[in-house]
């Protein structure tokens, strides 16, 4: 049985911690303005870690943002498996209208995208002054 992308965006399973925390992939969230929340993703995302990359994303997404800013420049390995997160992630926020913007310092990240194809797939910038600077065109902010 295959779980599409909404189901898999859903909610994380129940039995993993909020604060699940592995000894290669670490996470924090922050909102650096209203409507955007942004993740940083900080060691390597594998087989063994992808699971929890994609349960982190589910509670981001659960909070509603309008732009969820990924900051991937701490990466230091990107497999297939966190590939298919990333994928699921941007199809997700493509059909609940919100837009997913990813942080790519990391030569190893921007080198997986690119060599499987999927770097038109993704917006990516360098810094969160530019993820910041995108929010703007396009995203009328009220008082």
């Amino acid at each position: 049985m295959s779980l599409n992308d909404d189901e898999r965006f859903a909610a994380p399973p129940p039995n993993r911690s909020a604060l699940e925390v592995t000894d290669v992939l670490r996470f924090s969230v922050c909102c650096p303005r209203r409507n955007i929340a942004m993740m940083l993703v900080d060691g390597e995302i594998d087989l063994r870690t992808a699971p929890s990359f994609r349960d982190q994303l589910c509670r981001v997404f659960g909070a509603g943002p309008v732009m969820i800013v990924l900051d991937l420049s701490p990466v230091t390995f990107l497999a297939a498996a966190g590939l298919r997160v990333l994928v699921d992630a941007q199809t997700q926020a493509e059909k609940s209208r919100r837009r997913m913007v990813l942080i790519t310092e990391a030569r190893c990240v921007d080198r997986a995208l690119e060599v499987t194809g999927l770097a038109p797939s993704f917006h990516r910038v360098r810094s969160l002054d530019a993820a910041l600077a995108d929010a703007a065109v396009g995203y009328e902010e009220t008082a």
